[in-house]
């Protein structure tokens, strides 16, 4: 359903059957985007991959552009029947410098009940002249998939030519 005042919803419905799911489950979600610049967001599932994994799911997202820039936000959350719990933070910020320089930052945390926070920054530049463009990443995270002992930092540099 989705209406001229921004509201849109949805709703999913899958039935019970051997070949799919064990269980019937309905998911849904709302948008609202009837403020200019404003996308705020909703949805709630439950999930069973095989017999005995179920899950509820839910995630919330807001996005706000103003001018030149753009903030975000998405907070996500994964309750196991059993099994570990998650939860994920995410928050970015882009901000259009002018017509050719693009700065962003982004931030994400993954809890997992019982162990250590995998958490993830990235910075990106990016600058375009004429046909040329370059872009820059730097990105590091910590305690990949949980891990304490899992630790990565990346660069990126590119370059794209328009002909």
């Amino acid at each position: 359903y989705s209406h001229e005042s921004g509201l849109n919803l949805t709703v999913g419905y899958l039935n019970a059957d051997d070949a799919n799911s064990d269980v019937s489950y309905t998911d849904v979600g709302v948008t609202y985007t009837g403020v200019d610049g404003l996308t705020v967001g909703y949805g709630q599932g439950d999930v069973e991959q095989t017999t005995n994994t179920k899950s509820d799911e839910s995630t919330m997202f807001a996005k706000y552009a103003i001018g030149s820039m753009t903030v975000g936000i998405q907070i996500s959350e994964k309750d196991n029947e059993t099994g570990n719990d998650y939860e994920s933070t995410g928050i970015g910020i882009s901000y259009q410098v002018n017509d050719d320089l693009t700065v962003s930052y982004g931030t994400n945390t993954l809890e997992k009940s019982g162990s250590n926070d995998q958490e993830a920054q990235a910075l990106g530049i990016s600058y375009t002249m004429g046909s040329l463009g370059i872009a820059l990443s730097m990105n590091t995270v910590d305690n990949i998939a949980n891990s304490a002992t899992n630790d990565r930092d990346a660069y990126q540099l590119g370059l794209s030519f328009a002909f």
